[in-house]
């Protein structure tokens, strides 16, 4: 079972379903239900199979609940204030029993609703009606939302990322008016589960070399629009609303999404990315007291590491990993010994292996993205990172081997803007 292995030190309360659940004020929602061994947060759209967060850096959908009567808050990126109430959404019952999973019984080989006795007088018109109905996310917000006026903004250079590369850029852009943009509710992204001390001496350079710095700020998108003039426009969200801003340059450093292997029973609750128990590590949160960690990489060697002789660890090669058993949490994980087979019990198991990089803002930039396995889209860089006009990448998310450095990408930038 998941639970906390110290007390937090700014207590706050939350309601999960009815019950109070103690958090750490300003800790991401998700880690403190995680913390309760609320590890089943959620229920798939359309079978209403049991889900679970994996990534905790909203790029998944497992964390999703109804949050002060707002449907599908992202948990994960939400830090807690106190005080929230938290339901789970698209139920007909409870967040373990929910009435509506029968549809997966109902249809074992999954369910086409788009077909499933279409143009049958007086009966499809029902079929679409109840598929509605179970494939949903959530009721509508208990009020209505205020849609205040998006804002407009100028800036020489938007830096998309707030990790380690991301920040050390911020760093070397004196002299300019540098935005930096993060969707996690803290800066710091892999290097505050790889080197956590480390995240304030970063940050600070960046705020010494006059860098603003917006955790919470989701960009959304980039365009180009010839007709406004030279630069780059960028669509960003945080909680205040939608800014619209154009980018003399831009930067993108959003690192790689967490690798997912392909196994049966890899969604159950209880499964985790290496980086996310590593993060809830150093927030004093363990994901379990059985862990199983399958695959190898920088994660998954510290997790080991830092709860070596605390939790019981096993390391089992994805090759060796036949299905992953359990159905509201993880029960187990089966495996392969040579000729046989075993079953190690577990209630986490935590995945590493090679990310994907997060491309897809690079792309929209005008950046060619060839498919490079196992990693997947890799942008195409210059040897200083530039991957399309007034637009560079730095880090991970150029790939394996193609890691554009943080000054040289920084002094690229300076180059074309003097």
């Amino acid at each position: 079972m998941a639970y906390r292995r110290e007390p937090p030190q700014n207590p706050v309360e939350v309601v999960h379903d009815g019950d109070v659940v103690v958090a750490e004020r300003g800790e991401p929602l998700a880690w403190t239900l995680i913390g309760a061994d609320r590890v089943l947060l959620t229920r798939s759209p359309k079978l209403h199979r049991p889900r679970g967060p994996y990534c905790l850096r909203g790029a998944c959908e497992g964390c999703l609940a109804r949050v002060n009567g707002d449907p599908n808050v992202m948990t994960c990126l939400h830090p807690v204030q106190g005080g929230e109430q938290v339901d789970t959404q698209n139920v007909l019952g409870s967040r373990s029993l929910d009435v509506l999973r029968a549809t997966d019984f109902l249809f074992p080989r999954g369910m086409d609703h788009h077909r499933l006795l279409a143009g049958v007088a007086g009966v499809s018109t029902v079929v679409q009606k109840f598929a509605r109905r179970i494939a949903g996310l959530g009721r509508m917000p208990d009020a209505d939302l205020e849609t205040p006026a998006a804002r407009r903004r100028d800036v020489d250079v938007l830096i998309v990322g707030g990790g380690n590369t991301g920040l050390a850029v911020a760093g070397e852009l004196a002299g300019l008016q540098t935005l930096l943009v993060d969707d996690g509710p803290h800066l710091g992204g892999a290097l505050g589960a790889l080197a956590p001390e480390r995240v304030a001496e970063r940050i600070g350079a960046a705020r010494a070399a006059g860098a603003e710095l917006a955790p919470r700020t989701t960009a959304i998108a980039l365009s180009r629009e010839p007709e406004a003039g030279p630069g780059l426009w960028a669509l960003l969200i945080d909680e205040r609303g939608a800014t619209l801003a154009r980018a003399k340059r831009v930067v993108l450093a959003p690192g790689e999404h967490d690798v997912a292997l392909a196994y049966e029973g890899n969604d159950i609750p209880g499964t985790l990315s290496a980086r996310a128990a590593l993060w809830l590590w150093n927030g004093g949160i363990a994901a379990g007291r059985k862990v199983v960690l399958i695959g190898n990489g920088r994660y998954a060697d510290a997790f080991a590491n830092a709860a070596r002789g605390v939790i019981d660890i096993s390391r089992v090669a994805p090759e060796n990993v036949i299905a992953v058993n359990g159905d509201s949490r993880v029960s187990g994980v089966v495996v392969r010994d040579g000729p046989k087979k075993h079953k190690l019990d577990a209630d986490a198991v935590l995945v590493d292996g090679p990310g994907a990089p997060a491309f897809e803002l690079a792309v929209q930039a005008g950046a060619e993205a060839p498919f490079s396995p196992p990693r997947g889209y890799c942008p195409r860089a210059s040897a200083d990172g530039q991957v399309a006009p007034e637009t560079w990448a730095a880090g991970s998310v150029l790939g394996p081997g193609r890691v554009a450095d943080a000054a040289r990408v920084a002094a690229a930038v300076q180059r074309s803007l003097s």
